[in-house]
């Protein structure tokens, strides 16, 4: 896994106009460049040890077999760890791997916050994937075969798509967690809190659409892991842990840049 940078990367807007966005909107009137700032550098803090969660480790850990679960000609060595065991079948839907996936996270997390929000991040990564893939095989079978659907992610291309999702859910739920949180320290009324909590959903499209460029940053290594780590094997939770590691760091230097560009 390298740590190569992909150049400054391209945001369709910076995060300080998103938030001022919403500043506008809201009609506050407080410091939107302290508010962008402070919600960055929470998020970079939450991003510094998290891959250390086993709930974390966990739900990335059933994305990873989900890519590999169903029926493939070539033989997959399992794990010395504990693994997650995905039952997959023709119409096994989206719900239901979601399911499984909170039952396999539950069984192995520590943190309850941890793990509720990476499960959430991972559910809805299936959830997005399930829905692209299944339509695309209806334009040619006429139905949805969830062992396909989940057979087009069995490659360094297809892990880079689901990977990205999951951290770009993931920071999406933090930065909206923390941006309501420093917007709200900064006023003074009940009514003028539940009016930016009101905006903050009726215009959470820029922070998506922010996360999801940001979270671009992980794609620079994905492939290359999923093809040194988890094409013919199950990833062991230290492998899983490394990625992560890496994974977040970038995400974190990614947030640092916009932070000191907001300075």
């Amino acid at each position: 896994m390298g740590h190569e940078r992909v150049g400054a990367l391209p945001y369709t807007r910076k995060w300080r106009e998103v938030v001022a966005q919403l500043a506008e909107s809201s009609g506050s009137r407080e410091d939107v460049a302290a508010i962008a700032r402070a919600t960055l550098q929470n998020v970079n803090v939450q991003f510094e040890r998290i891959h250390w969660d086993d709930g974390v480790v966990a739900a990335f850990q059933f994305l990873v077999a989900l890519t590999k679960s169903a029926p493939s000609e070539h033989p997959v060595t399992p794990s010395s760890s504990p693994s997650p065991k995905i039952d997959l079948d023709e119409g096994t839907s989206a719900l239901k791997l979601v399911g499984q996936l909170r039952s396999w996270v539950e069984s192995q997390a520590v943190s309850k916050e941890y793990a509720a929000i990476a499960t959430r991040a991972s559910a809805d990564a299936i959830s997005l994937w399930s829905a692209k893939h299944g339509k695309q095989a209806n334009l040619f079978t006429g139905s949805v075969d969830s062992r396909e659907v989940w057979r087009r992610a069995d490659n360094g291309a297809g892990f880079c798509e689901v990977s990205r999702l999951f951290f770009s859910k993931f920071t999406e739920r933090y930065l909206k967690y923390f941006l309501e949180r420093e917007a709200s320290a900064s006023m003074t009324g009940v009514a003028e809190r539940d009016r930016l909590a009101a905006q903050l959903r009726e215009h959470i499209d820029g922070v998506s659409q922010f996360a999801f460029e940001t979270s671009r940053i992980t794609q620079s290594f994905a492939a290359g892991w999923f093809n040194n780590h988890a094409r013919d094997k199950t990833p062991s939770s230290i492998d899983s842990r490394r990625f992560l590691s890496v994974a977040f760091a970038k995400m974190r230097e990614e947030l640092n840049r916009e932070a000191d560009a907001d300075g």
